[in-house]
């Protein structure tokens, strides 16, 4: 038996929800005030990295909320919910006031489960941009936060739907009790689930950053850095209070006793969950401070044109935003030279050449606007720059180490002059240079910051 006097756990317990009741709004607020300046509505539904990253401080904010009301609610009662302590055991569902909580509880769980799956999307996505060459038409991109959309919240609003209309309201306190715990069970598999795949996105990115170590790719560098912030962030935050919680699960089932780390269990538990409970915060710094969510939480104080020129008038960008390099290339925007280039039977070979193009790409102040596979969009300052650099990758792209295979191929096979001098070998890239007139008609793409 507990010797602890009633008072003191009580005592304790309300020194638990004052401290948890203001750590939940700063995040709330802080997910808020990320969720309204770090995004733009108009790019939200034509990215899905965006729509990820947007719906991360969605899921903080409503699950913060629900804590908010949930200690409230135990303040009003002057004791912990039972529904959210360590062993989760309810009773007396029969006041309202418990039922609520059992239901805020289960939701605010559930919010945390669907944070933790758009963590990994947001994750995937970021990884995507980096490690596919094709990009998304907006029309795709929309299909995908859509299908994202049902694949979060269709199956988490199925299980509360059931819980509220099931144990709960039958009153069935070993039954309500038995979901709360397989709630959390689900918030620390989701949690660490998250924590895993971070890594391996990490290591991906970190592959493709490897290829490419003989250019600078401000797009790939600004991807790496965030899903590494993204990894400390989350690890730091989630992995601390799912090993106290599972902690004290498993050793409430082994040895009927919660208290597996002897008398300074419940400090853990309050230590972790107050820094799980700042989780809002940390994201909102990490993942949704810039200097472009700065300009947006000026916006009612800075006058009206010097705000617009820098949302729009090309001196801030998202990507530019984060990362700054002296390498970074600004588009051309009086009067482009526009290249395309397109590899001859790309599905029967490799993509070496990608590499190559982007390598010199800096040297004639190139921009990369888009690309689909093979095919690249390029745009130049000059005509000159532009047909440098045509003949530039084309004399390199004869002292590229294709391999040997490719010789069994009619369409990348060594070819050479009367003289024994290769002017085809390995890969045959056309490229076209469009010099165009007339109004220049430009936007920033949502995903990756390109001006396209």
């Amino acid at each position: 038996m507990d010797p602890t006097p009633l008072s003191d756990i009580m005592a304790w317990e309300a020194m638990q929800m004052s401290v948890y009741l203001p750590l939940t709004c700063i995040s709330m607020i802080a997910a808020c005030i990320t969720i309204f300046t770090a995004f733009d509505t108009k790019d939200i539904r034509r990215s899905a990295v965006q729509y990820s990253t947007y719906s991360v401080f969605c899921c903080d904010f409503v699950w913060a909320f629900l804590r908010c009301v949930l200690y409230i609610l135990g303040m009003i009662e002057g004791v912990l919910p039972t529904a959210n302590k360590g062993d989760r055991n309810v009773t007396n569902l029969d006041e309202p006031i418990i039922a609520y909580q059992a239901i805020l509880t289960a939701a605010g769980d559930l919010f945390i489960v669907a944070g933790a799956i758009w963590i990994v999307l947001s994750a995937y996505e970021m990884q995507r941009v980096v490690t596919h060459t094709i990009t998304r038409l907006e029309d795709r991109e929309r299909h995908t936060v859509l299908f994202y959309n049902i694949v979060v919240y269709a199956p988490l609003s199925v299980l509360l739907l059931l819980f509220a209309l099931g144990p709960v309201s039958r009153k069935d306190e070993d039954l309500t009790s038995s979901c709360l715990r397989a709630s959390l069970y689900l918030v620390v598999w989701a949690l660490f689930l998250a924590v895993m795949y971070l890594p391996f996105a990490m290591y991906k990115i970190y592959c493709v950053r490897q290829n490419r170590s003989g250019f600078f790719d401000h797009t790939l560098e600004h991807i790496y850095r965030r899903v590494r912030v993204l990894l400390i962030v989350y690890s730091v935050t989630t992995i601390p209070t799912s090993i106290v919680s599972l902690g004290s699960e498993v050793a409430q089932l082994t040895r009927n006793n919660s208290n597996f780390l002897g008398p300074h269990t419940s400090t853990f538990f309050f230590a972790t969950n107050c820094l799980f409970y700042l989780t809002g915060l940390f994201n909102a710094v990490s993942i949704g401070g810039s200097v472009l969510c700065c300009i947006r939480c000026l916006r009612p104080i800075m006058p009206k044109e010097l705000h617009e020129g820098l949302m729009h008038g090309g001196m801030l960008r998202p990507s530019d935003a984060m990362l700054s390099s002296e390498n970074l290339i600004s588009p051309p925007l009086h009067m482009p030279v526009f290249v395309c280039t397109d590899i001859e039977s790309s599905t029967l070979l490799c993509i070496c050449c990608i590499d190559c193009m982007r390598q010199h790409l800096a040297s004639f102040n190139g921009y990369e606007i888009t690309t689909a596979g093979d095919a690249f969009q390029l745009a130049f300052h000059t005509v000159t720059d532009a047909i440098s650099y045509c003949v530039t990758v084309q004399l390199k792209l004869l002292d590229v180490p294709w391999p040997k295979q490719l010789d069994d191929f009619r369409a990348a096979k060594t070819m050479t002059d009367m003289f024994g001098r290769p002017f085809f070998r390995g890969l045959r890239v056309r490229m076209a240079i469009h010099l165009g007139g007339g109004g220049l008609i430009h936007q920033v793409h949502p995903t990756t910051g390109k001006l396209t």
